[in-house]
Formats: C-alpha cells, sequence, structure tokens
C-alpha cells in the first residue's frame, strides 16, 4: 500500500479546535496539505483557518457534533466538493469524567461512550467510501494508550477507547481481507499536554492530571503525519505509553498492583477544585489552546516515537544496542550502585533481556526522572506489604540488575 506525500493530501480531521487535533492541523497545513478541520466550538476552528490561511496554508471548517452521523457525513461530503477528494482522516474528538466508578453516572458513561466511540465510528463510516473513491488512503484513531491499560478514576473513558481499539481492529481486518488499500492506525499518546484536562468533566476537590511523564502535543503529531504518509498499525506517542502496554500485556497482576497504589496520586495536582466541574460533556468549552498548564513538565521529544518513525535510523541503533551490550556486561561488576530516594511519581517500566533493558536505558536517558523496577512477585505480593516488598527504586542512569 503506498500513501501519497502530505503536500498532495486533503486532510480531514475531527476535533481539531484545540489540543492534538489543532497541533496536527498546523502541522499538515505547514507541510503543505490542504485541510478540513472540524469541532463543536467555532470559536476554536475559526482561529485555527485564519492561522493557517496567514500562514500560506489551506484550510476550511465545518462546525459538527461528532455524535451526530449526519453531522460527520456533511463534513465529508464538504471535503470532496470543496478538494475533490480525501486522503487521510483524523478521528480526535474525546471527553472525558474525573471520578471513581460508582460516582460516574449512567448517563455520563453513555456520553462519553457516544463521543469517544461512536464519535470515531460515525467518522470511519463516513470516511471509508470518499477513502475508496480516492483509491487510497488512511484513517487515523486517536486512542490513547488507555485504551490498553485502564486506569482509576477514569473508568467511562478508558472503557470507551478499549471499544475504539476493537472497532479498529476489526476494520482493519475487514479491509485486509477484502484487498481495500485504506490504512487504519491506532496512535496511543501517553499522557500530553493539552487542555483535556482543564475540560474533563471533574467530581474530584483537585485538578486531575495524567501519569507522568507528561509530553508535548508536538509528540502526538510526529506519529500522526507519520502514519498519514505509511501504513502502519500502531504508534505510541512516548516511550511511556508503550512500556505501560507492554506491562500490561506481559505482567497485569503487576500493574493491578502498581496502579492500586500509585494510580490516584498520580491523577491529581494541588490545585483545588472544590465542587468539581462541569467539563465538555454536552457543550464546548472556550478557547483555542493546544498546551496545557503543565508545559515546564511537558517533553517535547520522546526518543522512543523518533525510532519508531524513522525505521531505517532504528535499525542502525539496533546494532549500536547490541555492541553496547557487550560492554555494558563487562562493565557491569565494576560501577557501584547508587543510592537513590524514591519520588511521588514514577515511571512504570518493566525490564526483561539484556537488549530490552539497554533499549530501556536509552529511554530513560530522555525520558523518565526515575524508574521503578517490579519484580516477578505479582502473584505473591498484597497491597499490605509495604512498597519496598514488590518495587524499588533505581537511579535512571544505573544499570538495572536482576529485573
Amino acid at each position: 500500500m503506498k500513501l501519497k506525500p502530505i503536500r498532495e493530501q486533503v486532510v480531514v480531521i475531527i476535533g481539531a479546535s484545540s489540543g492534538i487535533g489543532r497541533v496536527c492541523a498546523l502541522r499538515f497545513a505547514k507541510k503543505g496539505a490542504a485541510l478540513v478541520v472540524a469541532a463543536r466550538g467555532e470559536e476554536g476552528l475559526s482561529t485555527l483557518v485564519e492561522e493557517i490561511v496567514a500562514a500560506g496554508g489551506e484550510a476550511v471548517y465545518q462546525v459538527c457534533d461528532a455524535t451526530l452521523p449526519e453531522d460527520v457525513a456533511a463534513v465529508a461530503k464538504y471535503a470532496e466538493a470543496r478538494y475533490g477528494r480525501i486522503d487521510t482522516w483524523v478521528n480526535d474528538a474525546a471527553v472525558s469524567v474525573y471520578a471513581k466508578f460508582w460516582d460516574t453516572t449512567p448517563e455520563e458513561y453513555l456520553r462519553v461512550m457516544e463521543v469517544n466511540y461512536l464519535g470515531q465510528i460515525h467518522g470511519c463510516l463516513s470516511a471509508l467510501p470518499a477513502l475508496r473513491r480516492t483509491g487510497a488512503g488512511a484513517i487515523i484513531a486517536i486512542s490513547p494508550v488507555e485504551s490498553m491499560v485502564s486506569l482509576p478514576l477514569h473508568a467511562a473513558y478508558s472503557a470507551s477507547k478499549h471499544a475504539v481499539e476493537g472497532a479498529m481492529d476489526a476494520l482493519r481486518r475487514e479491509l485486509m481481507a477484502d484487498g481495500v488499500p485504506i490504512s487504519v492506525t491506532s496512535v496511543k499518546p501517553a499522557t500530553i499536554n493539552t487542555p483535556f484536562f482543564n475540560n474533563s468533566r471533574k467530581k474530584m476537590d483537585v485538578k486531575p492530571k495524567g501519569p507522568s511523564p507528561i509530553y508535548d502535543p508536538q509528540v502526538v503529531a510526529d506519529c500522526v503525519l507519520y502514519a498519514a504518509e505509511h501504513p502502519v498499525r500502531d504508534l505510541f506517542a512516548g516511550g511511556a505509553a508503550r512500556m505501560m502496554a507492554r506491562a500490561q500485556a506481559t505482567m497485569p497482576g503487576m500493574v493491578d498492583l502498581m496502579l492500586a497504589r500509585a494510580g490516584i496520586p498520580a491523577s491529581r495536582t494541588d490545585v483545588p477544585r472544590p465542587g468539581g466541574k462541569q467539563g465538555n460533556l454536552y457543550e464546548p468549552c472556550a478557547g483555542d489552546r493546544m498546551n496545557g498548564d503543565f508545559t515546564p513538565k511537558a517533553r517535547r521529544f520522546s526518543a522512543y516515537t523518533w525510532l519508531e518513525t524513522h525505521p531505517k535510523v532504528r535499525l542502525l541503533a539496533m546494532g549500536g544496542v547490541v555492541l553496547a551490550g557487550a560492554m555494558l556486561a563487562q562493565r557491569r561488576g565494576e560501577r557501584p550502585a547508587e543510592t537513590v530516594e524514591p519520588v511521588a511519581e514514577p515511571a512504570l517500566l518493566l525490564l526483561s533481556d539484556e537488549t530490552e533493558v539497554l533499549v530501556l536505558e536509552t529511554e530513560i536517558e530522555t525520558e523518565i526522572e526515575t524508574v521503578i523496577v517490579l519484580t516477578e512477585r505479582a502473584d505473591d505480593v498484597s497491597l499490605d506489604e509495604p512498597a519496598e516488598a514488590w518495587m524499588a527504586p533505581i537511579h535512571p542512569r544505573q544499570t538495572p540488575v536482576d529485573a
């Protein structure tokens, strides 16, 4: 399957008024794509199109509620009428409720599912006929790592993203079975610094956030633009997302323990929000911000994601890892262990064989401040035991041993 260069594409983005969608639109426009951007909030859309056009780009907008199939279909029809075709379709509309499972109402579960899951379904159903008429193209679903790893206080959101992941897998396989040259990519961000946390409905006494590390939305845009030109299955925006997914797949019991201990504290800031906040569950929030309130902490670069979107460089790096492994093995017994105090927000990583340890060390060097090495005692440890019984802090530049 061959996809067009971005400069020759017509791109539709649903959920483009702020955050990740807005960043992606600006990046696509900078590379020469023609844009049709859509969202519920007209204010954010109008300023986005003004910014793109002022920079010499091509863009139009249409107000759209992703929960209404007729609205989404109208966006596809408008794009084809305006530009003659659609080459890439990006689904990014999402809402959230931060509350414990039993404090989330059935109506809130339903609304989150309508926007996050059915919104993507409506997008795909509208995009597919247009992409077939084009002859080839890409569907890109923004489906964070919570599509694989559910976080406490986020049951409705995590469930909706799991549903998206299941639907995209089925769609991809059906297109492959029919020989249809349409790629379906799931982009899975880690915690991203966008207005998402400001706009979410909250039933907490403080402002929420996601687990560290936090990445800049440009890291997600790197994945989206890559997927628009390369038919890939999955891309993780941020190495922490990849490691969380791997942990869930290989040691789910340990992830239960870890998130039971650290998941709720990692989702809370120190900013008071007495009485919670209604958020954008039913109405769009004003504004057109790309970044959230965590800019000083947000990492603008992910070594893991950069290597995933530069596969030739990754192959060369793998050769370097093998060489470094031999050198590391020779030095391992010569370096004294460093003593480091644990911090409040550890990053969750699992270490396996020597090669994986080296790969993770590269990631740690550029992204992770503190790593928790989990033991393999998931079946033997209870939450009543002290944390030291099942996890141990290490220095990011210290070689992990016997992980």
